[in-house]
């Protein structure tokens, strides 16, 4: 079981290497991020992840009514964690941007594609496929019910649906080549790269141009 400690740790890995390369504290990197209006998503999705997100984002919109930009790094992760970021983005007022700055799949593209905006590094990586859903069964009897497999069903269709319906809404194509799309990345695990990745409107357009801090001002300028 995770400690408190070790959740601080794995929270403060997303800037791990900026603060090495800085000499910055956490916190003080954290806090330019904010300034730039900058939140990362790197890593597994998990629900520490989401809530730490959630309340960066809130906290931001609170402040300010301005577009934010998602980082997104990340293989994917929880269903229902991914679910939450999604709300959050949906219900603020400030639209939040996602930017592939590495490689994005599963549930960290259906984030990206719930964005406003959705743009790539050149040397990003994008991976799709089926929805998984992990479930938890808890038998108190020495049998599986027939509303115990029909709830969990239930649950497996409602999120393929989702995805489904949202990767047709942003991409812009049928459910068939939604679903040639997911069976490809079943099949051949196939990462997508930024040109191929605009090509199926899975991004709006590829960022040759994002800078993370701004310039320093000119001496005499």
């Amino acid at each position: 079981m995770a400690t408190k400690d070790t959740k601080e740790r794995e929270t403060r890995d997303i800037y791990s290497m900026m603060m090495d390369a800085f000499g910055l504290s956490s916190d003080a990197l954290a806090a330019k991020f904010v300034e730039r209006r900058l939140v990362t998503l790197n890593g597994k999705i998990d629900n520490c992840m989401a809530d730490g997100i959630a309340k960066v984002l809130l906290s931001m919109d609170f402040k300010e009514v301005k577009p934010i930009t998602l980082l997104i790094t990340s293989g994917g992760g929880n269903v229902e964690a991914g679910g939450q970021i999604i709300s959050i983005i949906r219900s603020i007022r400030s639209p939040v941007d996602g930017l592939v700055i590495g490689h994005a799949g599963s549930m960290a593209v259906d984030v990206l594609l719930s964005c406003r905006e959705r743009r790539a590094f050149p040397e990003a990586r994008i991976f799709m496929h089926f929805t998984r859903c992990g479930f938890e069964v808890i038998c108190d009897s020495d049998e599986i019910t027939e509303h115990d497999v029909a709830a969990l069903k239930k649950k497996m269709t409602s999120e393929r649906d989702r995805a489904k319906n949202l990767y047709a809404k942003r991409l812009k194509k049928s459910e068939a080549e939604i679903n040639r799309l997911f069976w490809l990345g079943e099949k051949y695990n196939l990462d997508y790269n930024a040109e191929e990745a605009l090509t199926l409107g899975v991004i709006d357009r590829i960022d040759y141009d994002f800078k993370f801090f701004e310039p320093a001002p000119v001496a005499g300028a």
